[in-house]
């Protein structure tokens, strides 16, 4: 048995299909907008202020408790974390973030401190290093030493 299709329903049926399949493409595109739109913010950075006497970033962590999130220090490298994952009778939903920061040299890494406001903002800041003096060009003088302090 064969099939035969007429030319003009022939020469259609990309198009007709291509139609199918993007009404796919926007159902897609909408269920992914809405899932984005909640969980968009998490972690966002909001501000940065570098100036001549701190570092100090601020991220929006609205949607996570605090006991939820870990801010840690390795090196140089400051990371921020959030886990969250709630269970309920008929589902269950995990959602995470992951943000990474070298931090400059400039930067008193004994003085980092974080803290989160009620309304979901972590501001992480630490004082910067005072400046040491920096020597311009000068003349050191070469001293006569006996051979037994050479090193």
């Amino acid at each position: 048995m064969s099939i035969c299709l007429f030319p003009t329903t022939a020469a259609r049926l990309p198009r007709l299909l291509d139609d199918v399949f993007a009404e796919f493409d926007d159902i897609d595109r909408a269920l992914r907008a809405h899932s984005k739109d909640k969980e968009a913010a998490a972690g966002q950075l909001n501000k940065v202020v570098d100036d001549d006497s701190k570092l100090a970033v601020s991220l929006n962590v609205q949607g996570f408790k605090p006991d939820a999130l870990t801010v840690n220090l390795e090196g140089r490298v400051l990371t921020v974390e959030g886990k969250e994952e709630v269970k309920e009778e008929h589902g269950y939903a995990f959602r995470s973030f992951v943000r990474q920061w070298t931090l400059p040299k400039d930067i008193d890494l004994e003085q980092l401190r974080s803290s989160i406001t009620e309304d979901g903002h972590l501001t992480i800041e630490a004082p910067k290093l005072k400046a040491r003096p920096t020597v311009k060009a000068k003349s050191i003088p070469i001293q006569k030493a006996k051979s037994s302090e050479a090193i």
